[in-house]
């Protein structure tokens, strides 16, 4: 079983692979390959691929039974939910590992429950400071930091 390190070093090393030439497509790849499909459904190079890049991070570190496999966002908290593993509190630090989705339609008054939008992995959180690894961020994979229980997390 992976621990978050292995997934942490796999995505660390992806960081910089984009859309923009075309290095993003080994991402979706990886996850395409790896039968069954979840819902039957192959991933596009021009859909969004945030969760892909999760999804393919756990099918690379042999996570999938802790990380599964989902191309959307909403279907990938679901599967979380299954496995006990969900916490619907944004109030919550994280730890390094996890998994942190987001919903860009959040009013930031109190939990936010809307539809997630957005995934990433978490690297690490130092003073009050959550710095995640995200696929499909403006194309590419990069950085995101935020604060914690900042505007936007849905969950973890």
């Amino acid at each position: 079983m992976a621990r978050a390190s292995e997934l942490l070093a796999l995505a660390k090393s992806w960081i910089g692979k984009k859309e923009s030439d075309g290095s993003f497509k080994m991402i979706i790849d990886i996850y395409n390959n790896d039968k069954p499909l979840p819902r039957g459904y192959k991933v596009k190079y021009t859909d969004e691929w945030c969760a892909t890049f999760i999804s393919a991070l756990a099918i690379k570190c042999n996570a999938k039974a802790i990380v599964p496999k989902e191309c959307g966002c909403g279907e990938m908290i679901k599967l979380f939910q299954k496995l006990g593993c969900w916490v619907e509190d944004e109030s919550v630090t994280p730890k390094e590992g996890w998994i942190i989705l987001y919903d860009w339609d959040d009013n930031g008054k109190g939990n936010n429950t809307g539809w997630p939008e957005h995934v990433g992995l978490v690297e690490k959180v130092v003073g009050g400071k959550i710095t995640i690894i995200e696929g499909n961020y403006n194309g590419a994979v990069k950085r995101r930091t935020i604060a914690v229980n900042g505007k936007n997390i849905r969950g973890y």
